[in-house]
C-alpha cells in the first residue's frame, strides 16, 4: 500500500502548482484530490454574521447623523435664501435631510465594504491536496509540498 500525504495550502493556486509538480514526477492524477477544508465553516459563518451586523449598525448611525446634518443645513438655507415661511422651512429641511441621509449612509457603507484588511476578512479557507505516493519517495513529496507553500503536511501509512 502506498503512503498517503495530505498537504494543506492557503490558496487554491498553490495546491494546483503542487498537483502539477506531482504530475510531472509521474504520479497519476487519479491518485490526487484537491478539496476545500470546510471544518471551520460554521465558525466563519457566525463571524460573517457579526461583521454584517456591525456594518449595518454603522450605516444606520451614519445615516442618522446625515439626516441631522441635512435638516440643519435645510434650516440654515431656508432662513438665509428661502423660501420663507413654515412650508419653505419644512421643504428645505426634509429635502436636505433625505439627501444627506442617503449620501452619508451610502458613503459609510461603501467605505466599510471596500475595506479589504485582514481583520475584516478573517481566516481564509484552506485547500487540502491528498496524494497517494505510489512509485515516488514520500519524503521527497513532503519536502516539495513544503517548498511549494504548504502550511501543514501529514503523512499517513
Amino acid at each position: 500500500m502506498a503512503d498517503q500525504i495530505e498537504a494543506t495550502f492557503p490558496l487554491l493556486r498553490l495546491a494546483q502548482e503542487a498537483r502539477d509538480w506531482l504530475a510531472e514526477e509521474g504520479v497519476p492524477t487519479s491518485d490526487m484530490t484537491i478539496a476545500l477544508d470546510v471544518t471551520n465553516l460554521p465558525d466563519e459563518t457566525a463571524r460573517e454574521g457579526m461583521i454584517m451586523s456591525r456594518i449595518v449598525l454603522i450605516i444606520v448611525v451614519a445615516s442618522l447623523f446625515g439626516t441631522g446634518i441635512g435638516a440643519g443645513l435645510g434650516a440654515i438655507l431656508s432662513a438665509t435664501i428661502g423660501p420663507s415661511g413654515t412650508q419653505g422651512l419644512i421643504i428645505q429641511m426634509v429635502s436636505w435631510a433625505i439627501f444627506a441621509h442617503l449620501l452619508i449612509g451610502m458613503w459609510a457603507g461603501y467605505l466599510l465594504l471596500a475595506d479589504r484588511s485582514e481583520r475584516e476578512i478573517g481566516r481564509s479557507r484552506h485547500v487540502v491536496l491528498t496524494v497517494s505516493c505510489g512509485n515516488i519517495n514520500p519524503n521527497t513529496v513532503v519536502d516539495q509540498m513544503r517548498n511549494l507553500g504548504a502550511t501543514e503536511v501529514k503523512q499517513k501509512l
